[in-house]
């Protein structure tokens, strides 16, 4: 490792994300991530910033790195490839009053990295070619804290010279990606069909279905996430400008954070739209707490994540502080539990990864048997979705969240993925509408025009 990097954390006053985010799109290659929903628990800090000094990049075995302490290629194991390119990197702390503002990387692991981790087949087309990791060095960006209402510039001293290399054409997108088109209702229908034979049988207890669908973007990607901040505000909000591709999310999920030894993740199991008057959206809420099914999801995920994390955590570290606990976003209610351990001081961040990724709540239980089904049900891969962004700070922490309700935008077009988790009572028509239901209002968004849901799917209302 290299010699440790000094910090510097500088007040800069009140500052608007927003327009943080305007200044940041105009240079190379920028991140926003983005707590439109604001809270002292979730929520708290944005992150903007732009001009990386290095990257990683990964697809399948093939990953390539560039930064000013290290540069390299490398085939094998993905995971063990990027900690070798964390190992190459130096620890970064911006002291003990201002840890969350340490620099380091920030972009996204993709949900097709876990072919690696549970040995699923590789043959399945890459229509889109997004790279299983991409990581983008951000040694200077400016964080607000929405509780103090205050930004600061964070930036790293006394880094060497580096222009970073362009990343190899054979970890680039392809110039014409042949998307595969989304599944018409009958097919998704069948796929749902599908899963409940494979519960009835035993093979599975849940299974995560989902279809993507291309919606053409209106304005650029960065219009089109000011629209869904605006319209969808989430506490994981993310955006990044990855030159070749662009992605847009507006999460409500952690996924991991892991800080000081300490490991959480938050499965969200169950959900319900608001009402539209006071008395309805209780009524709605109290539905969502009242239901059996919603109730035996979310703890056949938290039982999930307790697996997970309990490889790599403390023996009896792992615990539930909260479970089934209502939280109520402006679009909807979720059930979401709390699952937190001590991670192990022999295990590092790819021991943590390979535990734990992806998540149990986008795939089903148990984990690998879901991830099959999943593989045989799906006509494309996932690429970005139901993956995690986020960042992996050079002091040695995990923040990231899960990449659902979120975009991945490819010349012009944004592939928006919704699905949901089919259980042995699931109505496949049920599931097909409720999927749709999903999509509306992030389709608004991206395409700014008003959708409406059919019987055949969502179009211009």
């Amino acid at each position: 490792m290299a010699k440790a990097l000094r910090i510097s954390v500088r007040p800069v006053g009140r500052v608007d994300p927003a327009d943080l985010f305007r200044s940041a799109v105009r240079r190379r290659e920028p991140f926003f991530l983005d707590s439109s929903l604001r809270g002292p628990e979730l929520g708290r800090y944005s992150f903007v910033g732009a001009d990386p000094e290095g990257w990683f990049r990964s697809r399948g075995r093939r990953a390539a790195w560039a930064a000013p302490w290290s540069e390299g290629t490398r085939t094998g194991d993905p995971l063990e490839s990027l900690g070798a390119f964390l190992e190459a990197l130096p620890e970064g702390r911006a002291g003990e009053g201002a840890r969350p503002f340490s620099v380091g990387l920030a972009g996204y692991l993709s949900y097709d990295l876990g072919r690696t981790i549970e040995r699923l087949p590789d043959d399945k087309p890459r229509d889109l070619g997004v790279p299983d990791i991409h990581l983008g060095l951000y040694l200077r960006h400016t964080v607000v804290d929405h509780i103090w209402g205050e930004g600061f510039r964070v930036a790293a001293r006394d880094v060497p010279r580096f222009v970073p290399p362009p990343v190899p054409d054979d970890l680039g997108l392809p110039s014409e990606p042949r998307a595969i088109p989304p599944l018409d209702p009958d097919a998704y229908v069948e796929t749902v069909v599908r899963a409940k034979e494979a519960i009835a049988g035993g093979d599975v207890f849940q299974v995560n279905l989902s279809q993507r669908h291309a919606l053409p973007l209106e304005g650029t990607p960065a219009a089109a996430f000011r629209r869904l901040r605006s319209l969808t505000p989430s506490a994981f909000g993310a955006y990044f400008d990855l030159g070749d591709h662009q992605v847009l999310s507006a999460s409500p999920e952690r996924f991991l954070l892991s800080r000081d030894g300490s490991v959480e993740t938050r499965p969200i199991k169950g959900t319900r739209p608001r009402g539209r008057t006071p008395d309805s959206d209780a009524r709605l809420a109290a539905e969502l707490l009242a239901s059996a099914k919603d109730a035996a999801e979310n703890v056949m995920i938290v039982d999930l994540e307790r697996n997970d994390l309990g490889k790599v955590c403390e023996f009896g570290s792992v615990h539930v502080p909260r479970l089934r606990a209502l939280r109520s976003l402006p679009n909807v209610h979720h059930l979401e539990s709390v699952v937190r351990g001590t991670l192990r001081k022999d295990a590092d961040v790819r021991d943590l990864l390979r535990a734990t990724f992806p998540g149990g709540s986008i795939t089903g239980a148990p984990k690998p048997r879901a991830m099959e089904i999943i593989e045989a049900l799906e006509p494309h891969r996932r690429g970005v979705y139901t993956g995690a962004l986020g960042r992996l700070p050079l002091d040695g922490s995990i923040d990231l969240s899960l990449a659902i309700r979120t975009a991945t935008v490819v010349r012009g077009t944004a592939y928006f993925a919704v699905g949901g988790g089919i259980v042995a009572d699931s109505d496949p028509w049920g599931e097909y509408r409720e999927t749709l239901d999903k999509l509306r209002g992030h389709a608004e968004a991206l395409t700014s025009d008003r959708m409406e849901v059919t019987p055949h799917g969502v179009r211009v209302a």
